[in-house]
């Protein structure tokens, strides 16, 4: 790792944990928010349910949203030993889509890395995760498990805060998937006892007509280290 990716990192976990490190363990934490399935679609509101693992990049999310007022939708979205996935099911029984294969699994990775900020202890700790200085305040961040290879980059203003992040992610279009830009903001840091953490976050496709935010959210519940 070069000097100046210590110093980024140094400097991320400083604004973070300011009291000094904090032992790594998994995470739950809640969450509401709004999510769209298209750029053109209505805005529907969602509950969600977070587990991280505090050594590895994995993560399972679990959202229930209302399609209409008698159609609840639960979606689970994870990457978990190495795999990641996507179930959505209406009524908690009728598969609507689902996803598995190379493609989720480096999104799915993706995703994994740019929320580090709700797991902070893990910089510079991970398994299979190597950090680069991709500038003045950006961080990559690399996945290489020998099976899947996904990066990210992570964007940290001069206290130390991450504010943001981008990659280019695999995004399912029909039955396939297209190669796009995505990119994610995070706002509204608080302190969880030993911890600083941002509560709202927005994700965007950054789309040739321009960004589609699909998803926007806050952190309702967290807990206190």
């Amino acid at each position: 790792m070069s000097a100046e990716a210590e110093r980024l990192l140094e400097r991320v976990r400083r604004f973070a944990m300011p009291e000094g490190d904090v032992e790594p363990r998994d995470v739950r934490f809640s969450q509401q928010g709004e999510m769209r399935l298209a750029p053109d679609a209505r805005w529907r509101p969602f509950r969600a349910a977070q587990w991280m693992s505090g050594s590895s990049i994995d993560f399972r999310w679990r959202a229930w949203f209302w399609l209409a007022r008698f159609a609840p939708v639960h979606v689970v979205d994870s990457f978990e030993s190495g795999a990641g996935a996507l179930s959505v099911t209406a009524f908690g029984l009728m598969p609507v889509v689902g996803g598995r294969g190379p493609d989720f699994d480096r999104g799915e990775a993706m995703r994994g890395l740019a929320e580090l900020p709700w797991r902070p202890f893990a910089f510079g700790r991970l398994a299979n995760v190597t950090w680069e200085a991709a500038g003045e305040s950006r961080l990559r961040l690399t996945f290489d498990d020998g099976r899947t290879k996904a990066s990210v980059e992570l964007e940290a203003d001069q206290e130390g805060r991450v504010v943001g992040g981008s990659a280019i992610r695999p995004r399912a279009e029909g039955k396939s998937t297209v190669e796009t830009k995505w990119s994610g903001s995070f706002g509204d840091y608080r302190t969880f006892g030993r911890l600083r953490v941002p509560t709202s976050a927005e994700v965007a496709w950054l789309l040739p007509d321009g960004p589609f935010t699909y998803w926007r959210g806050r952190v309702t519940e967290f807990p206190a280290w």
